[in-house]
């Protein structure tokens, strides 16, 4: 069973995000703010969604901290927000979600990523990924990461 780890400040909206992904198989483990859940990502789960705009630690700063450790670095990082997209995007994260997003949005995302061939080494990654054609023109043109998704509301 796959663990994902939520980091949320907004109490409905992990919740609900908690819920789906139990619903779906998942072993949901939620984290009210960005220093809890840096304690939690030491279980080292199989993907993280989080909340840009946080109390104590915001989801910018919890990005960093998790991917300067080694033991974290490569767990896949999917940003959740909906007003700092812009800030969000400026990193090297696996994915973004732009708040609110559907059930099907957020789903395939998670899908897309867990899909993805492990590799050790988080600069691999990234020459994996470049050597793709589709993602290097991606990347040459908007200088974004994996993949973006637009807007929409919850099912």
């Amino acid at each position: 069973m796959k663990k994902i780890l939520v980091i949320e400040d907004n109490n409905l909206i992990r919740e609900t995000v908690l819920e789906l992904l139990e619903s779906r198989g998942f072993e949901a483990v939620g984290a009210e703010n960005g220093q809890v859940g840096i304690q939690l990502a030491a279980q080292i789960p199989d993907l993280i969604l989080c909340d840009v705009m946080m109390p104590e630690l915001d989801g910018l700063q919890v990005f960093a901290v998790l991917r300067s450790q080694p033991a974290t670095a490569s767990i896949p990082f999917i940003f959740m927000t909906a007003s700092e997209m812009e800030k969000a995007l400026e990193l090297k994260a696996d994915g973004y979600l732009k708040k609110p997003c559907s059930a099907t949005a957020m789903l395939g995302a998670i899908k897309t990523q867990l899909e993805k061939p492990t590799v050790s080494n988080p600069q691999d990654q990234k020459v994996q990924d470049n050597s793709a054609p589709s993602n290097l023109s991606l990347r040459t043109k908007n200088q974004k990461s994996r993949f973006e998704i637009a807007s929409v509301c919850w099912q």
